[in-house]
């Protein structure tokens, strides 16, 4: 048993400064794992060591039970960089055939290879244009095409939505899915965080180089759940009741009102509280943070 990724206490620094520390990450096969962090954070360090473009100062990482440092480990990966570089005189057509020829396709399946990528992200009927004419988006689409060339079984996706508009975000998304239920693992950095939350199995939020928190995207946002509830009549005596109840301070916003329990068996007394109290209730239900949210809470509290 071998896991997509897995890295161990891998550090790297650049004099004083550490891009990683200490970091460790294990990536399962066939999910779809959202790498998330702000600007400088380390994100595209690690892709690097992962692709052996840069060595680590300390620790080991393998991709596909193999040593990055050896160069098999990188046969069947597939990689979107940030920022692709083109020649803008090949057309669309040209440009993945070309990727194809430097690739292990035999020549054979080259053509329906390339036709096959072309129609999967939407070019097929753009192929002709040349390289040097398209928006962002569509070299956006092309990089994609280059990344799942040959069908490999693990792709590096470096912001894979940047200059996508909503139909191609949702476009993409599928194509994902469809990926990951053919086995293809898929390791993405995005900043789009929405999109992380609703297409990643699990997710991994690094900050100064150090990984704050990695699991589930619902177990990330059932550990921050609280209660929501719209109250008329709400006081400071019951405040200060449901504070005694709670893990931290209620917050309340108007008529609503936010309580961190102990526990979901709690609900039911704060219910009881507020009502005995002379309260009225008109809502009642279980809310999570986004991952957004957590997020944002996360690397403020790291960098505080």
């Amino acid at each position: 048993m071998y896991y997509a990724i897995e890295a161990e206490n891998i550090t790297k620094s650049y004099g004083r400064i550490k891009a990683l520390d200490s970091l460790s990450l294990k990536v399962n096969r066939g999910e779809i794992f959202g790498f998330l962090g702000p600007n400088g954070a380390g994100k595209s360090t690690f892709v690097k060591i992962l692709l052996n473009l840069v060595k680590q100062t300390k620790g080991s990482a393998s991709i596909l039970g193999k040593p990055v440092s050896r160069h098999l480990s990188r046969r069947n990966v597939g990689f979107l960089p940030e920022n692709m570089k083109v020649y803008n005189f090949l057309t669309i057509e040209e440009f993945i055939r070309f990727h194809s020829e430097l690739s292990e396709i035999t020549r054979k399946n080259i053509k329906s290879e390339v036709e096959n990528v072309l129609r999967t992200v939407g070019l097929y009927d753009e192929r002709k244009r040349r390289m040097g004419t398209l928006s962002k988006g569509m070299t956006q689409k092309t990089g994609i095409a280059l990344a799942i060339l040959g069908h490999p079984k693990l792709l590096l996706l470096d912001e894979p939505t940047s200059g996508l508009d909503p139909v191609g975000i949702k476009e993409l998304r599928s194509i994902l899915i469809n990926l990951k239920n053919q086995g293809t693992t898929i390791f993405l950095n995005s900043h789009l965080l929405s999109e992380v939350e609703r297409t990643c199995d699990r997710i991994a939020i690094l900050n100064n180089g150090k990984i704050v928190q990695v699991g589930s995207t619902s177990d990330i946002s059932g550990n921050n759940k609280h209660l929501e509830l719209t109250v008329e009549g709400f006081n400071d005596d019951m405040e200060r009741e449901i504070n005694s109840l709670s893990v931290k301070n209620l917050v309340n916003e108007g008529n609503v009102v936010k309580v961190y329990l102990k526990g979901y068996n709690e609900a039911l007394n704060v219910h009881t509280l507020i009502d005995g109290m002379g309260g009225k209730i008109f809502s009642f239900s279980w809310k999570g943070k986004s991952l957004e949210e957590i997020f944002y809470d996360l690397v403020k509290k790291k960098d505080s």
